[in-house]
Parts: C-alpha cells; sequence; structure tokens
C-alpha cells in the first residue's frame, strides 16, 4: 500500500462538506482567544494537500499531533502553560479539523506519518525535534521516528498510543456507525442540521465522555470545536475508521508488538488513571519495553489527560523535556 489518494474523477470527495468549515473556523477562534490568546495560525503546504497549523511560544520548537477525529484546538487546554518554554507547533492531521479532506482508502499510515509529519517540519525549517501526539497521534509519532529516527529527539506520549494492542472501546465502533449514517442522505442530513445548532453540544457528551474523566468541566468552545470538526470531516472520518477498525479491533498491521523495543530515544508515557482504551498495567508494561522510558500516572484521568489534568500533564512535560536537554 502507499500514501496515493484515489482517483478523484472516479470516486471524487464531496466538497459539499467543507460546509461546517466556517462554523470550526469561528469556534476554533473562540477557543484559542479563551485558553491561548498568544495564538497564530496558519495555512501550511505538504505534498498532498494543505493544513492549517496553531502556533504560540518562543524557544525551542516542541511538535504535537493530535489524535484521530480530532483537531489540532484540542490541544488548547495545555498550549499556554507549554508555550514559556517552547515555539510549539500544533498541525492538523490530513482529513481533520481544517485540513483538505483526505481519502484514506487504500492509505499505508506508517507512510502516510512519514510524508505528513516530514513535510511539517520540512516547511516550518525544523530538522530535529521532540514530538508529542495522543492516541493515533502517538502512532504517528512513533511511526515518523521508526522511519526517521534522526529527526526525533523524544518522544512524549500522553493518553495512550494507538498501537499498543487490538482491543478497541465500543465508543469507536459507535463512532463508526455515526461516520457511515452522517454520509447518508436520511438520517444523515437531520443528525448534520442538529450539530450545526448550539444544541447539537449535546450529541457531544456521551463520546466525550470516553476520553476524559470530567466532560462536565469542557468548556463550550471545545464541545464546539468537536461538533463541527465532525460535521466538516466525517467523510475523510468514515474512511479513516474503516481503514483502521475491522470487528476484532485495530488492524494488525498497525500493532507495535516488538516496535517498542526499535525507540531509543527518551520516551515519556504519561497515562490518565481512568483511560478508558487501556488498563495501567498495560501502559506500564508497554513502557518496560521501551530502553530508555518514562512513565507518569494521572489520578483521576482519562485518554485525552491534559483536558483532566492540564497542570499536571504540563509539570510532566516539562520536566521531561528539560531533564532530556540537560536543563
Amino acid at each position: 500500500m502507499n500514501v496515493e489518494t484515489k482517483d478523484a474523477t472516479a470516486d471524487p470527495i464531496d466538497w459539499a462538506d467543507v460546509a461546517g468549515d466556517p462554523g470550526l473556523r469561528e469556534a476554533r477562534k473562540r477557543l484559542l482567544s479563551r485558553f491561548v490568546p498568544g495564538a497564530r495560525t496558519r495555512r501550511l503546504k505538504w505534498s498532498m494537500g494543505s493544513t492549517e497549523m496553531i502556533e504560540v511560544g518562543e524557544g525551542p520548537p516542541l511538535v504535537l499531533i493530535h489524535g484521530g477525529l480530532g483537531e489540532a484546538g484540542g490541544w488548547a487546554p495545555i498550549l499556554t502553560l507549554l508555550a514559556d518554554h517552547f515555539h510549539l507547533y500544533a498541525p492538523d492531521r490530513p482529513g481533520h479539523g481544517l485540513s483538505d479532506p483526505f481519502d484514506y482508502r487504500g492509505v499505508d499510515l506508517f507512510e502516510l506519518s512519514a510524508t505528513f509529519l516530514g513535510d511539517v517540519l520540512d516547511n516550518c525549517g525544523l530538522r530535529t525535534v521532540p514530538l508529542m501526539g495522543c492516541s493515533m497521534g502517538g502512532l504517528s509519532a512513533i511511526a515518523f521516528y521508526l522511519r526517521h529516527p534522526d529527526r526525533v529527539s523524544q518522544l512524549i506520549l500522553p493518553g495512550m498510543p494507538a498501537g499498543l494492542q487490538r482491543a478497541v472501546p465500543p465508543g469507536i465502533y459507535q463512532a463508526q456507525k455515526l461516520m457511515h449514517q452522517l454520509s447518508t442522505s436520511s438520517p444523515g442530513a437531520l443528525i448534520r442540521s442538529e450539530l450545526a445548532q448550539p444544541a447539537g453540544r449535546g450529541r457531544m457528551i456521551e463520546p466525550l465522555s470516553a476520553l476524559v474523566a470530567h466532560p462536565e468541566r469542557v468548556a463550550e468552545e471545545y464541545l464546539d470545536c468537536d461538533r463541527f470538526n465532525l460535521l466538516r470531516n466525517h467523510r475523510s472520518f468514515r474512511w479513516y475508521l474503516d481503514g483502521i477498525v475491522t470487528e476484532e479491533g485495530l488492524l494488525p498491521s498497525l500493532l507495535l508488538d516488538q516496535r517498542w523495543a526499535e525507540l531509543r530515544v527518551p520516551t515519556t508515557f504519561i497515562w490518565g488513571e481512568k483511560d478508558a482504551f487501556a488498563t495501567v498495567d498495560k501502559g506500564r508494561a508497554a513502557a518496560a519495553r521501551v530502553p530508555r522510558n518514562r512513565f507518569e500516572l494521572i489520578p483521576d484521568a482519562g485518554h485525552a489527560v491534559w483536558v483532566d489534568e492540564p497542570d499536571r500533564v504540563a509539570a510532566c512535560i516539562l520536566d521531561s523535556l528539560h531533564m532530556s536537554r540537560g536543563g
């Protein structure tokens, strides 16, 4: 498999799906204004399209890679806490956030990660950097390192990185079903109409409950980014989920297995005590297979651990990075 998309003339992307674009842009603007007032955004080209980049802070670089069905604004709760120490780069992954729609059918995600992240780093003039990624973003960071170990100085993995196990939470299958519904004229049209209204925030609470321990604490701006991200990118998300998950769980080709031992850079696991994707014991076991590992447990936090406990997670990240740099 390769990272080339399908022939658009044979099976075109429905560009009407970007109707959620204005909603997501406004929601992200409000989210950043509240949590990261110094943030700036810019359009960034890569070899297979374009994407949106959030940047904030001064100092050495740190690249943040969001998870599947997420978007770069999802890092907002922690950005200000890190921006006094690092120049942060948070791109939207292909087919997510404000990036171009992306056809994931037949795509090798390891090769895609190598291409996308390499292009992003080149565009930003970055040679060797620490990478931070959650869930599928963590797998993307690891995949990039395995192909370009000279370009990654450290790995930070908040939340279970995908590839640890085949089993996935039931919410993933529910999301997969929803993506198929959204792609239909009915009931998809009704769901899309609901998501476009403020009342659509309520629909986001259940999936958010699988990601954080305390969804009731999540700001409205965050929920708005989630619903417009879904509204804008549901077709890319459908292709994405269909390409990584089967009835048996995550595709075997995405499992890291023996690859953990190939991670020769300092690697920090920041694990939420209530991460619904995998137990603490499984996280510790995976970390133990990495030669230069550090494992930090965050009590009363879920998969998106920095959303539940931004101060604690930021402290872990800064400590790990400063130790690695000899600070």
